[in-house]
């Protein structure tokens, strides 16, 4: 299941790290993350956002896909996406966020 971080913070509990952006979660891992008492008030906040059924950007909204690449910064998985994703919206946004990683190496070589 995809767990989104809106924050800021690398989240921790139960044994599962939650980064910033985007993240590939196993049910059950989910299942005990979100059982604890601060990870429940942060998915009440809307800091954490589970997409349950989604496994991709294809399983949800091309706007609510858009958002989540946005807030990716892992590139395997933007790549991943971009394999299976058919939408030129959602597509123009990965490529957009993945050359924003090559102008990042870029700059840190100059």
């Amino acid at each position: 299941m995809l767990v989104q971080n809106t924050g800021n913070y690398v989240r921790h509990a139960a044994g599962v790290m939650i980064l910033p952006g985007a993240n590939d979660v196993k049910d059950s891992d989910w299942k005990v993350f979100s059982a604890h008492p601060l990870m429940e008030k942060l998915i009440e906040q809307g800091e954490l956002v589970a997409h349950e059924k989604a496994k991709g950007t294809k399983d949800l909204k091309a706007e609510e896909a858009v958002t989540l690449v946005k807030d990716t910064f892992n590139p395997a998985l933007l790549k991943e996406w971009q394999a299976s994703e058919k939408r030129k919206g959602v597509l123009e946004a990965i490529a957009e966020q993945l050359e924003s990683f090559n102008e990042s190496k870029e700059e840190e070589t100059e």
